[in-house]
């Protein structure tokens, strides 16, 4: 099984420490936020509460991410209209949903593996055993990957009303399906800082700036 490092109060603090509420700090806690999740992405045999990154796991794994993956595929092309211009945020989303998808096929062979392991003879632990450390390492990069995939998504300004209404959608539908936060509190104020930036651009109004 995975072992999930516990995050500390300490740990929580320290990612917001020195930033304020602009777009800069707010990316600032999210990056300093998720290199305290890299510690998440440890081997072991078992299971410990741990915060945003077994909640990723148990998300992958409980079946819900290709609920999730069936229904935004299916609703993607006849809900949400393709903007005249290219838009940065229709690239962000497809980026977490592919590294999401990819983290999610990943941990399933994980179980796979240690379900098979459960039931082995000792002539073939051994083998399985190293398969499942070699699953276990790759899990440590992919998780890295799918949490930058979400910073990205969280600070790209939509060009359009759109792709604002794209990105709220999916981030929603991420919790509607399976109950998955893809972020915790300064990862939502980026996201919708985002938001806010595109939505007074559409209306002509003055576009709030990092740094005010």
């Amino acid at each position: 099984m995975i072992r999930f490092t516990r995050w500390s109060p300490q740990a929580r603090r320290a990612a917001r420490t020195g930033a304020g509420n602009t777009c800069t700090g707010l990316t600032l806690n999210m990056e300093m936020t998720m290199s305290q999740a890299d510690s998440a992405y440890t081997t072991s045999r078992s299971i410990l509460p741990a915060g945003l990154a077994l909640r990723r796991r148990q998300f992958v794994t409980g079946g819900a991410a290709a609920a999730l993956a069936a229904a935004v595929t299916a609703s993607r092309a006849a809900s949400v209209p393709v903007p005249e211009a290219p838009d940065p945020i229709l690239d962000a989303i497809e980026g977490h949903r592919r590294d999401f998808e990819e983290l999610g096929r990943l941990l399933a062979e994980q179980d796979a593996a240690e379900r098979e392991l459960r039931r082995a003879g000792k002539g073939r632990r051994a083998a399985l055993e190293a398969q499942l450390a070699d699953l276990c390492e790759a899990e440590g990069l992919l998780g890295r990957i799918e949490m930058q995939a979400s910073l990205r998504l969280a600070k790209t300004v939509p060009a359009s009303l759109i792709g604002a209404a794209a990105a709220l959608r999916y981030v929603r539908e991420r919790y509607d399906i399976g109950q998955y936060p893809m972020y915790e509190e300064d990862g939502y104020r980026l996201l919708l800082f985002s938001t806010e930036r595109a939505i007074c651009a559409a209306a002509g109004l003055a576009v709030p700036h990092c740094g005010r």
